[in-house]
């Protein structure tokens, strides 16, 4: 290897790295982080990086169905009904999944795999301890949050931040369980999992992440066995109860509360309340569905859904939205039922693939990660945000390629 590229080399083992632990914090940083790693992935010596992106496009079932969730946004440009920026940037969404294969060249080695998870679980630990702190109003005035004492985000929105979370302590979980984990670090293991989980359900109001933690610890559950299971639970429930006890409100019996009213306040055919997350959720999903049925088999199109909701609703007194926050819907719109189809494949794909690893952990958090997307997709949609999207790409290239090694992860 020519030194320039062997010099290039290094800085791509740093720079996925980098990515995943400036992803939780900063979007402007993801983005320039972002750059560099493209621009590095070209020039270490670019025909080898196309080769060895080629044999997983030929060997790798997940990469695969990646690419074939990336032609499909290309094909909807051929019939789309969008504005030209909104077709760009719903394409740009679908790049992501082609970056899939492109990025798991950099995973192959167990070394990187594991101080990309280090990188990840430092930089979620940090946010923790910053947003217990600003729970506690102990946190310095200098320190510049998103958030308050009542919803204790620190540098992302509520959603982002309970996912990212969500999959910490779903990690942190699967740790615990790790039979090359000493006790001590179990330990530790342990106590980040139950702040991580009464961080998301009780500290943070996001709704999103409360159904993704509860659908996660189930999962967690129902993969053990029986009696650590049952006691694994009632120790869960009793630590998190005295903590609801201790805070009645907190966001996660308000938030659900909240929703209810909502839903009820809610008429069918009506202008929802502008201040009703709930009630713009029923009517977007409502109208979306109707215009799903004039488009039922390939929908209207690469980035149409704004120009066609905004023609659906142009007559009535209904917000207008370029985002449903339901993946499904905005996936159904764009592409019909062949693109809800083709998405859930490739779910599907993911799940079955990790059923084949002899790692159990990597196994168990590659399902953990589908389970985590899919139940995002439900109340939002985080294909189609920066830092969420890129989070499931890296995540996934990660934990789809292949190992050289038996070591587990970050044990």
């Amino acid at each position: 290897m020519r030194p320039l590229f062997q010099r290039v080399n290094q800085i791509n083992k740093v720079l996925p790295v980098l990515l995943i632990f400036v992803i939780p914090v900063s979007t402007a940083l993801t983005n320039i982080v972002l750059g560099l790693l493209f621009l590095c992935w070209i020039l270490a010596n670019g025909s080898d990086r196309f080769r060895t992106w080629l044999e997983f496009l030929r060997s790798n079932p997940v990469a695969q169905m990646g690419t074939a969730v990336f032609c499909m946004y290309l094909l909807g440009m051929f019939y789309t009904g969008g504005e030209n920026a909104q077709v760009v940037e719903s394409l740009s969404d679908g790049v992501r999944f082609l970056c899939i294969g492109m990025m798991m060249v950099y995973f192959k080695e167990d070394g990187i795999r594991r101080a990309f998870l280090a990188a990840f679980m430092t930089a979620m630990g940090m946010i923790l301890v910053l947003s217990c702190l600003l729970w506690l109003d102990s946190l310095p005035a200098m320190i510049p949050v998103k958030g308050n004492s009542a919803n204790c985000v620190i540098f992302h929105d509520h959603i982002k931040h309970n996912i990212f979370m969500a999959f910490a302590a779903f990690y942190a979980g699967l740790q615990i369980r790790n039979p090359g984990t000493g006790m001590f670090r179990k330990g530790l293991w342990t106590v980040f999992c139950l702040a991580a989980l009464a961080n998301v359900l009780f500290m943070v109001a996001g709704r999103t992440g409360h159904v993704i933690v509860l659908i996660l610890l189930g999962y967690y559950l129902l993969t053990w066995s029986r009696a650590k299971s049952v006691a694994a639970g009632i120790l869960v429930l009793l630590l998190l109860g005295v903590f609801a006890w201790i805070n009645p409100s907190n966001p996660f019996f308000s938030r659900a509360r909240t929703a209810i009213e909502e839903v009820k306040d809610w008429q069918y055919n009506q202008p929802a309340d502008l201040t009703s997350s709930s009630g713009l959720r029923m009517e977007w999903m409502v109208n979306s569905l109707q215009i799903i049925r004039e488009n039922p088999l390939i929908g209207t199109g690469t980035g149409s859904f704004k120009a066609v909701y905004s023609r659906f609703v142009a007559h009535t007194q209904m917000m207008v939205t370029d985002n449903p926050h339901n993946e499904y819907l905005m996936t159904a719109v764009q592409f019909g039922l062949a693109g809800v189809l083709l998405l859930l494949a490739f779910f599907w794909m993911q799940w079955r693939h990790a059923g084949s690893f002899q790692d159990p952990v990597q196994g168990r958090a590659a399902r953990g990660l589908v389970l985590l997307i899919m139940a995002a997709c439900l109340t939002a949609s985080p294909l189609q945000d920066s830092a969420e999207g890129w989070f499931f790409v890296f995540m996934s290239a990660l934990f789809f390629t292949e190992r050289t090694s038996a070591r587990k992860f970050l044990s």
